[in-house]
């Protein structure tokens, strides 16, 4: 494999993936997805507060959890309700931020477009069933309330010589993130490749893996992840080229990467932010969240390995 050539290939795909994808962001297009939440929203049997937070996840899950605390400390909500919220919180997350902007275009860039949409249809798979698991504990423990929200939508799509320039520097900021991921990984892994190193990895990681049928190169993708999920995106594309691993390992691979993904997000910003904003009430909040989202997490692996 010609590194220098599949480098600038990725760089530029990926790029390209990413200010289309930004560029659409800013023409409100994104709004009508919000048409997905909403609704779900009103059948979780949680306060408007609750819904206005949900809706602010498409901004930035910062933005969500800011709100969410201010309603909480305005006590406009319960302590339940702000579970539940927070449980329901990673859905608008995934259908907006992490797919729409930024895993979608990647995904389909490294994994091609058949395994990339199905890894992504799974992460939205995780999505809807925490937000189902928040939905069901609203409705069980609360008492019914009526919920009054206005549902008419008057953003307009908007299409313009402003709308792309603002579009393009958002995007440039985060390609300055992800670009040296995917050059510092792609390099490594094509340096241990060529020097014989995995042969070692793979002898070491072969038994632990071998519960899942995967090959000891596989531990590859799961370091990429703590530094960024394009980073793994990058490796699992390699490891593909190299027949290292099949269709089926790829995507339990990055499952299993989306766990250490999940954990070094909790472990690096959500704990620190839900604590700093919730106090004490904060750190309950991230350990129910980041559980919850382990054990979906671990049922998606089963139902891979029993399905594919």
């Amino acid at each position: 494999m010609d590194i220098l050539s599949y480098l600038t290939q990725i760089i530029i795909l990926s790029s390209v993936g990413i200010i289309i994808a930004g560029i659409i962001e800013e023409t409100n297009l994104l709004s009508i997805i919000k048409k997905i939440t909403k609704p779900l929203c009103l059948i979780s049997n949680l306060p408007e507060e609750c819904v206005v937070a949900l809706l602010g996840n498409f901004i930035n899950p910062t933005v969500g959890k800011s709100m969410l605390a201010k309603f909480y400390k305005d006590n406009k909500i319960n302590n339940k309700e702000t579970i539940a919220t927070a449980i329901i919180s990673p859905l608008p997350i995934i259908l907006g931020e992490s797919i729409f902007r930024v895993q979608l275009p990647l995904a389909i860039v490294f994994l091609g477009y058949k395994l990339g949409i199905i890894y992504v249809l799974f992460n939205m798979f995780s999505g809807f069933l925490m937000a189902s698991i928040g939905i069901i504990y609203s409705n069980i423990f609360f008492e019914r309330k009526p919920i009054n929200i206005n549902t008419n939508n008057n953003e307009k799509i908007i299409f313009n010589r402003e709308v792309i320039t603002k579009g393009v520097m958002k995007s440039v900021e985060l390609l300055k993130k992800v670009i040296p991921m995917i050059v510092i990984f792609t390099l490594l892994i094509y340096c241990l490749m060529t020097f014989g190193l995995t042969d070692i990895v793979k002898e070491i990681f072969t038994p632990l893996f071998g519960i899942l049928n995967l090959p000891g190169e596989a531990v590859m993708v799961l370091v990429a992840n703590f530094a960024h999920f394009s980073a793994g995106y990058a490796t699992v594309d390699i490891l593909i080229k190299n027949g290292a691993l099949n269709e089926k390992q790829a995507l339990l691979t990055l499952l299993i990467g989306n766990i250490i993904g999940i954990s070094m997000i909790y472990l690096k910003h959500s704990i620190g932010t839900y604590v700093a904003l919730f106090g004490r009430f904060g750190l309950k909040l991230a350990m129910i969240n980041y559980t919850i989202s382990i054990i979906v997490k671990i049922l998606l692996i089963m139902l891979v390995m029993l399905l594919l």
